[in-house]
C-alpha cells in the first residue's frame, strides 16, 4: 500500500513540475515578444523591421568635383508614424522651411556650369529627428532613429574624407533658415554675437572656429577678421550680391539683443575647428526675398552658386 502511494505521489510531483515549467515557459516567451516590439504613437512597431529597414528612403546623397559639401538637415518633411515625435524638455521641432530645395537648386545652378558638389540631404522632418544635434540629444531618448543619424553622419564623414584625400581642403556648408527680426543671412564660424563684436586684434587671436584651417594655411596670411569681414568674406561676396548678410563688411556683428546663431553640431564636428583641413560654415538663411517664394529660391540659388565658385577659388582651389 505504501508502494503504490509512493508511485502516485512521485507521478503527481512530476505533473505538477511540468505544469510549472511549462507556464514559465509561456510566460517567458511572452514577455521576449513584448521586448522585441514597442508602441509609438499608438502604433505598434516590430523591433525587428526597424533594424532591417532600408533608410535611404530619407537620405539624398552625391559625389561631387570641386572641393564643396552642401548638406541640409532640418528641410525634410517626411513624419512617418512609427517613429515618436519628440516632445522632451528642449527639442526645437520647427521645420526650416525650404531649405532642402534651396540645397537642390544651388547644386542644379552650380552643375549648370559643370560644377558638383557633394551633397547629403536629410528628408525626415526635425520633429522625428534632429540631425544637427549630437545622437544623445537627437532624439529624446527614442533610439528607433539611431540606425539613420548613424547613415546620415557616417556619409558625411566619408565624403569630408574624400574631399580632404582628392584636394587636400575643402569646405562644408550647413543651409538652415532662421526666423529672426532682421532680414539678413547669418554666416555661423563659430563665434558668438558678443565675439563677433571684439575689436580685431582680440577676435584673431580666437583660435576655435570652424574655419580655422583656413586661416593657419592661407598664402596671404589673412586673419580671421578677413575670413569674417574683409573683401572677399562669404559675407561680403553675398552682400555685393544684394543679399545682407552678419559678418560682412557692411555689418560686422550683431547688434546687443540681436538674434544670432553661430553655428551647431555640424559645423563643430565636420569643420576643422578641432582638425582636418576641410572648414565649415552654417548658413542660417532670412525668409524674405530669399526663400518666401520659389522665383526668390532660384534667383538666390543662382547668385549664391556664383558666390560660392568664387570663395573657392580665393581660397580652396584656383584653378576650378
Amino acid at each position: 500500500m505504501i508502494t503504490i502511494f509512493n508511485k502516485y505521489l512521485k507521478s503527481y510531483n512530476m505533473k505538477k513540475i511540468s505544469f510549472l515549467f511549462l507556464f514559465f515557459f509561456i510566460v517567458n516567451c511572452s514577455r521576449s515578444g513584448d521586448q522585441s516590439e514597442q508602441v509609438i504613437n499608438n502604433v505598434q512597431i516590430d523591433e525587428s523591421i526597424i533594424e532591417t529597414r532600408d533608410w535611404g528612403e530619407f537620405i539624398d546623397y552625391r559625389e561631387g568635383n570641386i572641393p564643396l559639401m552642401i548638406i541640409s538637415v532640418h528641410g525634410g518633411d517626411k513624419e512617418p508614424e512609427w517613429i515618436q515625435t519628440r516632445t522632451c524638455d528642449g527639442a526645437v521641432t520647427v521645420r526650416d522651411s525650404y531649405t532642402r530645395d534651396v540645397a537642390l537648386e544651388i547644386e542644379s545652378q552650380l552643375k549648370i556650369n559643370g560644377y558638383s558638389p557633394f551633397i547629403v540631404l536629410n528628408d525626415l522632418n526635425r520633429k522625428k529627428l534632429d540631425l544637427n544635434r549630437s545622437l544623445n540629444n537627437s532624439n529624446c531618448g527614442d533610439l528607433t532613429t539611431k540606425p539613420y543619424w548613424d547613415l546620415f553622419h557616417k556619409q558625411i564623414n566619408d565624403f569630408k574624407s574624400q574631399i580632404q584625400l582628392e584636394f587636400g581642403s575643402g569646405l562644408v556648408i550647413d543651409i538652415h533658415g532662421h526666423g529672426h527680426e532682421n532680414q539678413r543671412i547669418e554666416l555661423g564660424y563659430l563665434l558668438s554675437a558678443s565675439e563677433l563684436r571684439m575689436d580685431n586684434n582680440s577676435i584673431n587671436d580666437i583660435n576655435d572656429s570652424s574655419v580655422k584651417s583656413l586661416i593657419n594655411n592661407n598664402p596671404e596670411d589673412l586673419k580671421l577678421t578677413d575670413i569674417l569681414s574683409g573683401e572677399f568674406s562669404l559675407g561680403n561676396l553675398l552682400s555685393l550680391k544684394g543679399y545682407p548678410s552678419v559678418p560682412s563688411m557692411n555689418d560686422l556683428a550683431p547688434k546687443e539683443g540681436e538674434l544670432y546663431f553661430s553655428g551647431g553640431y555640424n559645423t563643430a564636428i565636420y569643420g576643422s575647428r578641432d582638425s582636418g583641413k576641410v572648414d565649415a560654415i552654417q548658413i542660417e538663411l532670412n525668409m524674405m526675398g530669399v526663400r518666401n517664394n520659389e522665383e526668390n529660391r532660384k534667383l538666390f540659388s543662382k547668385e549664391f552658386a556664383d558666390v560660392l565658385i568664387s570663395y573657392l577659388r580665393t581660397f580652396y582651389k584656383s584653378d576650378i
